[in-house]
């Protein structure tokens, strides 16, 4: 073999494997386009966070709150940046090659009801219709492990009603339910439904759990071959994932710029939302969150929202780690 025709096939190589590596830094992301997971998404597309890290990124949103991981189950998206927990759990403790990188979104809800209603704890919930996310949803999940561990409620106690967040508002006023587990970017969006809190999810995990660390609703999760395949652009996507955050909670003009651009929000609605920022999201992975998972697999666990167990290797640790060496 000449020595040209050694260096052009050399050439080739160098050329094909940057291709490739090019390729293989494409991240096909997916959110629910509803719920908590709209501003963190609206503000990650706008801001372009994930292509400043040199990604090329493929936007997915999905109407259902467990549809993205379903969809990357099916290999369709790579990277979920709310999956609810719940879901998550069960994929892992299931053994699907998929793993949780971070942890996004904290349960910040209240249980409500109409402010002219009779009831006035939580215990008077007992044999009540009551409104929550539907089944498979981190939400439903922390309303039934509350409900029966914090008070003695079995499932055949309270009728539990599934829907999404302005739906069961409007069951509320319509009185077709008697109370409802809603977000409060949500009720921050319903100043003039009257509603009365009784109680809110970050008290009664702590009751539940003895613990300060708040439940978490949504987790970062990533298919395991496309981290193997691309452990640089796993830490890349976390990066993204915590500039975006930081700006978040320093520009809360422009997060609702965002909003107001991708989900039609009015200005009042979308300024209330960007208020309630720092307390509904969250981009870490630090041994405090692991815990926090953990104790929340065994909470689900208990009240058999989940089966079996969750393997070590399902929190995987690396690519956040790894994001803290870059800028």
């Amino acid at each position: 073999m000449s020595k040209r025709f050694s260096l052009f096939i050399s050439a080739v190589t160098w050329i094909v494997a940057g291709t490739y590596a090019a390729q293989a830094e494409t991240v096909r992301i997916g959110y629910w386009s509803s719920g908590v997971s709209l501003g963190f998404g609206a503000v990650l597309e706008a801001g372009k966070f994930m292509e400043k890290e040199g990604l090329t990124v493929e936007y997915l949103k999905f109407p259902d709150v467990n549809a993205p991981t379903k969809a990357m189950a099916a290999g369709a998206i790579d990277f979920a940046i709310g999956a609810s927990a719940g879901t998550a759990f069960s994929v892992a403790s299931d053994g699907l090659p998929l793993s949780i990188i971070l942890s996004t979104q904290v349960a910040d809800l209240d249980f409500v009801v109409p402010e002219a209603s009779p009831i006035r704890t939580m215990s008077d919930l007992k044999g009540k219709k009551i409104g929550t996310s539907p089944a498979g949803s981190a939400t439903a999940a922390i309303t039934s492990a509350i409900l029966e561990k914090n008070y003695g409620f079995k499932p055949s106690h309270y009728e539990g009603v599934p829907g999404n967040d302005p739906r069961l508002a409007q069951f509320l006023v319509q009185k077709d339910i008697d109370a409802a587990a809603l977000r409060t970017v949500t009720l921050a969006l319903l100043p003039d439904v009257k509603l009365r809190k009784l109680a809110s999810f970050r008290t009664e995990w702590k009751t539940l759990t003895q613990q300060d660390a708040p439940p978490v609703l949504g987790v970062g999760l990533m298919r395991n071959d496309w981290l193997k395949a691309n452990p640089a652009g796993a830490a890349k996507v976390v990066v993204g994932m915590r500039k975006a955050y930081e700006f978040g909670k320093a520009d809360k003009a422009a997060v609702a710029k965002a909003l107001m651009s991708s989900a039609n929000l009015s200005e009042a609605d979308a300024k209330a939302y960007a208020a309630l920022w720092d307390n509904i999201y969250t981009v870490s992975m630090e041994p405090a969150d692991l815990a926090s998972l953990r104790n929340e697999f065994a909470v689900f666990k208990a009240v058999g929202v989940v089966k079996g167990e969750l393997p070590e290797t399902a929190l995987m640790t690396g690519p956040y780690e790894a994001s803290k060496a870059m800028k």
